[in-house]
């Protein structure tokens, strides 16, 4: 409170001094003055812009360029800079200002409403200079009051309503206003309510075809007292010129029901924001976006950023994807980040570091329009070479930031959320998620999808055993040798025969060209291989994901953390072998994070040599099977930051 009274009192000071100004002003003086602050406005205050922007890139992100956009936003500044000028003129407004300046349009709907004696609702909205429009209707001659929202300081709300009934337009404030509108509609008088910013307490319907909230007061006060609803809209034509156009009246149907209520309820507020977004459509920087319009919508956008690599995409697509929510449905379209060349990247690093955004000479043109264009709620990225980009575009959208891996201790502390695995040792914060292991899109729904996409390419499957084998290759610090594979086949096809059970094999794209041989050379004739795929000569996007969704048991190797991760996050068993280290591997982030899923009995670290027996041990005996459940927590985490 004492914050609030410190700020209260120098605010009214200042407005009324501004207000002492204007009307000693001419018009035309007045105008440039309204001009001047506008443009002044667009370009200090950074985040009343960016949410400007934002709200016209969601409504008009098909209709108009990304140059359009700014110039509309840059309009609205000045459009709203007049409105205020103009308000603070209203002591010197008088009727014959009024005839001068504004111009109504279908004033005979007012007139003929009026004559059937139950009152009309003017629907008003947030468009154009609404305050002008209140007291052109008390200067009509109009009984006319308007209910309104209290502002933040007392003071200046005080002054607002004097110069509001200083022109014979009676304020209702929201206290007592069930009964006053009752009361004036009975007496047959006009009463103004808004038909936009519905804030918590309204109720969902489409605007720019996405649910946001709508006021609800004025379809009950209307079918309550019997009133007409005529929608109002004023527009700027020019300089301090307006014209008020009023709306033919809202159809009112007859309700016999509680289920008719709801179902005009929802009629009416349909037909008002279509109303008023036909409107907007004509005349875009005359509408109020300096709030957050889609606020209380169960709609969310995000925007994935993409490195290139494949890994990462799927890791911040798994974030997204574990978001399952009856509260919001999230859209989602990922952009790829694309520098022009390696030089480019290390600059735009180098001007983040000095809080400098050299996006637009370092990207190419594509990533930049790209991201420029983007409207975002939610920005998700995974690598710390991307966590800059992810920050300014959450910065320039109001959006919440996620990052997937350490983006670094000081940077972590700016994110929404930063998920970590735990094998990267990360250091607690309030905003840090630990997890098991590398995100990904493995859950019951997508295994059954790739299982059954991957039967159909290879036929009947079933009525016994199956073991899936997922080879992976070299990478910076392990190698598969023949020597590994060696055994490593032996004992899965001891295990098979053993077992009478299937095998389903898919190499990758880092297999060894000497592997793959070996492997064809092994398992061509095999009686029980069922599938065979070398991922360099033909590759089955289905082959893990089916894998995995078929296989009782799942042999990987050891060197990915990510296959690793998806193959213990499948409810299967799943035994690891390990390869060869390049060098002195022992305590790296690697080790530890098998160490820790081994722990917590997700994965089977087995020897070479004693596969067969262990797959044995583990089909025969069944024990509960450990799946790996990072994606709970991720869920829940995302959920909280929409």
């Amino acid at each position: 409170m004492k914050k609030n009274s410190l700020i209260e009192y120098p605010a009214y000071l200042l407005i009324k001094l501004f207000g002492l100004l204007v009307i000693s002003f001419p018009l035309k003086l007045n105008f440039i003055l309204g001009q001047t602050i506008g443009i002044l406005g667009y370009y200090l205050l950074k985040k009343k812009r960016r949410l400007v922007k934002k709200n016209l890139k969601t409504a008009f992100a098909q209709r108009y360029s990304l140059e359009e956009i700014e110039g509309i936003a840059k309009k609205a500044f000045v459009s709203l800079a007049l409105n205020i000028t103009e308000t603070l003129y209203i002591p010197r407004i008088d009727f014959r200002y009024i005839n001068k300046h504004i111009r109504i349009e279908n004033q005979s709907y007012l007139d003929d409403a009026l004559k059937k004696g139950k009152g009309v609702i003017l629907l008003a909205y947030h468009m154009g200079n609404w305050e002008l429009a209140n007291i052109t209707c008390g200067l009509q001659g109009y009984t006319y009051k308007v209910l309104v929202n209290e502002q933040r300081y007392p003071l200046v709300n005080e002054l607002l309503n004097r110069y509001r009934e200083s022109k014979g337009c009676k304020t209702i404030s929201r206290g007592v206003a069930l009964r006053e509108i009752l009361r004036a509609l009975k007496l047959n008088e006009v009463v103004a309510m808004v038909g936009d910013q519905g804030g918590r307490e309204g109720c969902l319907s489409n605007f720019f075809g996405l649910p946001t909230s709508t006021p609800t007061g004025f379809v009950r006060f209307a079918q309550n007292a019997g009133a007409c609803i005529i929608p109002a809209i004023i527009v700027r034509e020019r300089r301090f010129y307006h014209r008020i156009i009023l709306e033919h009246p809202l159809e009112r149907e007859r309700a016999d029901n509680a289920n008719d209520d709801r179902q005009n309820l929802g009629h009416y507020l349909s037909e008002s924001n279509r109303i008023l977004e036909r409107f907007v459509s004509l005349y875009p920087q005359e509408y109020f976006w300096f709030y957050k319009i889609w606020k209380y919508s169960p709609f969310r956008q995000a925007v994935i950023l993409s490195d290139g690599k494949s890994g990462h995409l799927r890791q911040a697509q798994a974030a997204l994807k574990a978001v399952h929510s009856s509260q919001f449905t999230v859209h989602s379209n990922v952009v790829e980040i694309k520098f022009k060349n390696q030089f480019a990247r290390m600059l735009a690093q180098v001007g983040f570091f000095f809080g400098l955004d050299l996006s637009e000479f370092c990207l190419t043109k594509e990533s930049y329009t790209a991201l420029k264009e983007a409207h975002a709620d939610l920005v998700i990225s995974c690598g710390s070479s991307l966590a800059n980009i992810n920050l300014a575009l959450a910065r320039e959208n109001l959006a919440k930031s996620v990052c997937i891996m350490n983006p670094g201790r000081a940077k972590g502390k700016r994110f929404g959320l930063v998920i970590i695995p735990k094998h990267d040792r990360p250091h607690p914060g309030k905003n840090i998620l630990i997890t098991l292991g590398a995100l990904n899109l493995i859950d019951e729904d997508y295994l059954k999808k790739q299982a059954e996409i991957l039967k159909s390419r290879i036929g009947t499957i079933g009525g016994r055993p199956s073991i899936g084998l997922l080879i992976g290759g070299d990478t910076k610090k392990y190698r598969l040798t023949q020597s590994i594979m060696n055994p490593v086949i032996q004992e899965i096809k001891k295990a098979s025969l053993d077992l009478d059970a299937d095998i389903l094999i898919t190499t990758s794209r880092r297999t060894p060209k000497a592997i793959e041989k070996l492997l064809e050379r092994e398992f061509s004739g095999f009686k029980n291989s069922k599938l065979l795929v070398i991922a360099n000569e033909k590759n089955i996007p289905q082959a893990v994901g089916g894998i995995l969704g078929i296989a009782d048991f799942i042999l990987v190797s050891a060197e990915s953390i990510s296959m690793v991760s998806e193959a213990a996050s499948s409810g299967k068993y799943v035994g690891v072998f390990r390869l060869k280290p390049k060098g002195l591997n022992f305590r790296t982030r690697h080790e530890l994070f098998l160490k820790n899923l081994e722990t917590q009995g997700y994965i089977y670290s087995m020897k070479k040599e004693a596969i067969a027996d262990s797959i044995k041990s583990l089909l025969q005996g069944r024990p509960v099977v450990q799946r790996l459940s990072d994606m709970l927590l991720v869920g829940e985490a995302v959920k909280k930051l929409l």
